[in-house]
């Protein structure tokens, strides 16, 4: 996955495969798009899974970098999300019930030209000890017409999921990748090892919210992620395809920056270079087209990349300002 060229390694681009368009969980104008873009690729990071906003915001953008030839980021989006209605999800997409109901939003985002279908099956991590998620989630009958017409479309599904039941549900039901996955099962790793199933842990995102938690919250966060790190490190042992995704764009979480974030939660989890790399990275392959990145040995500590190339020429990100805040590499 890497090589070493005078002292430093060369490695292919990196892929955040899980992004949403937003800055601190809201609604970004193109303008912000395009400043969030260049966040992406002053991280070295060339390609994205946007995993949507009720508005649509992220798939709009990803119309007009397709115009555009100048702009190297590759964009895979899901517009807007289902959820079961008057559950969690409100922000994120479309609350639906009931078969009509899903069959005609799906065909909607079938019309908006989507990637993949990105459906929530579950709430989010509470850290209220006597309920570990909120409410979420589609019945049986519901995920069977979920499962239905994306394979009339061939819509991979990315499903947010987090508890045993709710994750167990979503990899029986077909999904291409588990997104969150806290509270994932042994039993239910090895199934997606059999499934070909992805998981995108987002460990940083939870762990983003530790300074607004008073000491006992902290606790109680601090046993929850000792306990998703050791699952990540098993997942590896056993061969699940983990992935490296970030939910930047959801408050606390920033664009480019908080990629490092989670590839030294990686590391922190036990995980090899190798495996942080193929989990956070395009196919090797890209080296050959040009596309690869060059970086120091300490790059996972350092939080930052020396050069980002496509196509063979050195890319210049700006330094860009979102919203009052300056990022730079």
């Amino acid at each position: 996955m890497f090589k070493r060229v005078k002292g430093f390694l060369k490695i292919p681009p990196f892929q955040d495969a899980h992004v949403h368009f937003m800055i601190e969980g809201q609604r970004s104008t193109l303008v912000d798009c395009q400043a969030i873009s260049d966040q992406f690729l002053s991280g070295g990071i060339a390609a994205v899974a946007d995993m949507g906003h009720k508005s649509g915001c992220g798939l709009k953008f990803r119309e007009v970098v397709d115009r555009k030839s100048s702009d190297p980021l590759k964009i895979h989006s899901a517009g807007f999300a289902l959820y079961k209605k008057g559950t969690y999800g409100g922000f994120l997409g479309k609350g639906v019930s009931g078969k009509k109901e899903i069959k005609s939003t799906i065909h909607t985002l079938v019309k908006a030209n989507v990637d993949f279908l990105k459906v929530i099956n579950s709430g989010i991590v509470s850290l209220r000890e006597e309920k570990p998620v909120t409410e979420g989630g589609f019945s049986l009958d519901e995920w069977k017409v979920i499962q239905e017409e994306a394979g009339v479309h061939g819509l991979p599904i990315c499903c947010h999921a987090n508890t045993y039941r709710a994750i167990r549900q979503a990899v029986d039901f077909g999904v291409s990748s588990v997104e969150h996955g806290f509270f994932i099962s042994e039993e239910t790793l090895h199934s997606m090892v059999e499934k070909n199933v992805a998981w995108t842990p987002t460990a940083f995102a939870l762990l983003s919210i530790e300074s607004s938690l008073a000491e006992k919250g902290k606790k109680h966060l601090e046993n929850i992620m000792d306990h998703h790190l050791e699952t990540i490190h098993y997942a590896a042992s056993i061969g699940v395809k983990l992935q490296v995704g970030t939910d930047s764009g959801s408050k606390g979480v920033r664009s480019g920056e908080s990629f490092f974030k989670e590839l030294q939660l990686f590391k922190k989890s036990g995980l090899t270079l190798e495996q942080i790399l193929s989990a956070a990275c395009l196919d090797r392959e890209e080296i050959l087209k040009g596309n690869y990145l060059l970086v120091k040995k300490d790059f996972i500590e350092q939080g930052k990349i020396e050069a980002l190339f496509i196509e063979g020429k050195k890319i210049e990100a700006p330094r860009t300002k979102v919203r009052g805040i300056f990022h730079a590499r």
